[in-house]
């Protein structure tokens, strides 16, 4: 099991925060355009950013702190 560190840690914990923050930003896009296809690129780009939190997440609750 790997180690991180608390620089490591918190580098995690601010681009997590950063997804959550263009998840939000991205969920008002959508409800303020009126074109289908940018809707769609919208709530693409939700569900990305929504993969890459899980995925960092992973990385904190998968591994130890030093």
């Amino acid at each position: 099991m790997a180690q991180l560190t608390h620089k490591e840690l918190l580098l995690l914990q601010d681009n997590i925060k950063m997804c959550q923050e263009t998840v939000q930003f991205l969920q008002g896009c959508i409800q303020m355009v009126n074109d289908p296809q940018l809707k769609n690129l919208c709530q693409q780009m939700v569900q990305d950013h929504k993969q890459d939190q899980q995925i960092l997440s992973g990385y904190i609750t998968n591994t130890g702190i030093q």
